[in-house]
């Protein structure tokens, strides 16, 4: 049942996002509307079922299926459609399963992921959701947060941080940072973004198993070290950020 509420949540981001060309925008988004709503009435169903037969819940797969509704729900919100599932409180639900699984030392929920790893997937969403709410100066503090208090970061995670935390010096803290840390901070952004980049050509690389695809993966890779050495394509980076922040329209069996 969860999948075929994936399956109506997936179709709802499809049409919302393709409603522009469709031949019927208005059905189109109608359409789109009910799925997301049929959706969201199905994972409350799935959650009350799993509680009544007793069935043990994976946490880590649920948090993970939290972060994909949030994610496709923010870029609704960015394509300027109203929120009507209530991100906000899919975020904060998110943050309480964080906290009820730190209270757990036994819980599988870190068991892949560390617990600062799990506190970097939600304040990516937290950032892009303040940014959206123009909310710069909150974007900045959550970004700092990780920055500043965790030992290792993931590169997506890093970059966006770094981003929300330029956005608000260039746009409305410039009055309270002095011009040597702006520029400090402009450079440490372009050093984050050229790592990321070249981290991403490392794992194609490594992911270049067989000989059918090592050619169209090195190709890619060449593309990818020209764009970060020519300092060009902002496109590109773009498209590899988001090929990292995880994936909300594909279901995995």
């Amino acid at each position: 049942m969860q999948h075929l509420s994936s399956r109506y949540f997936n179709c709802a981001i499809f049409l919302l996002t393709v409603k522009k060309e469709h031949e019927h925008p208005e059905e189109a988004k109608r359409l789109g509307f009910r799925d997301l709503d049929i959706a969201k009435n199905m994972d409350v169903e799935v959650a009350d079922q799993c509680l009544e037969v007793g069935f043990t819940v994976n946490k880590s797969e649920h948090f993970d299926l939290m972060l994909s509704r949030i994610r496709g729900v923010l870029s609704l919100i960015k394509m300027g459609y109203p929120d009507e599932w209530g991100v906000e409180e899919e975020i904060n639900d998110a943050f309480r399963e964080v906290k009820r699984a730190l209270k757990n030392s036994s819980s599988d929920f870190f068991s892949e992921i560390s617990p600062a790893g799990r506190m970097q997937e939600l304040d990516v969403e937290l950032i892009k959701h303040a940014q959206l709410m123009n909310m710069k100066e909150e974007a900045a503090k959550v970004g700092i947060r990780m920055l500043f208090e965790d030992e290792y970061n993931f590169h997506y995670a890093e970059s966006v941080a770094v981003e929300a935390l330029v956005d608000y010096v260039a746009t409305g803290g410039e009055d309270f940072v002095d011009e040597d840390v702006k520029q400090a901070i402009f450079s440490f952004q372009n050093t984050i973004e050229a790592g990321f980049m070249k981290s991403f050509a490392t794992e194609m690389t490594e992911r270049a198993l067989s000989e059918e695809n090592k050619l169209s993966l090195l190709n890619s890779i060449r593309a990818l070290q020209s764009s970060v050495s020519s300092g060009k394509s902002q496109i590109t980076f773009v498209a590899v950020q988001q090929s990292w922040r995880g994936d909300f329209t594909m279901e995995v069996f």
